[in-house]
């Protein structure tokens, strides 16, 4: 009885502990366009993974800063919103006037 509670107990721990990948920010894009994977990539932080896609959209950081939308919002706005500190010092965002004025952010 007491083997069938202990192995009861370690498998309810495993189960448990198993979903620690819940924790990764998931991501879904509607199609398979550069654009949309670069957005992903920003919400994943991945500094490697957004200088691919830009090279996919064959497109600079200066470049993308000024015509890329993600969601509506620019780049700085989006990699802000999903806290994508990474992908804020790799492309050099600065955040809005705008943002600067909302936030009372000191530059």
């Amino acid at each position: 009885m007491k083997t069938l509670l202990i192995t009861a107990g370690i498998a309810l721990l495993s189960l448990t502990s198993a979903p620690s990948s819940a924790h990764s920010k998931q991501v879904v894009t509607t199609d398979s366009s550069a654009d949309s994977s670069l957005c992903a990539a920003i919400i994943k932080d991945k500094p490697v993974v957004i200088t691919k896609r830009l090279k996919q959209a064959r497109l600079r950081k200066h470049q993308a800063k000024e015509v890329l939308f993600c969601n509506g919002l620019s780049l700085s706005e989006f990699a802000q919103k999903h806290n994508s500190y990474k992908a804020i010092a790799h492309l050099r965002l600065e955040p809005s006037q705008e943002q600067l004025a909302n936030n009372n952010i000191v530059k």
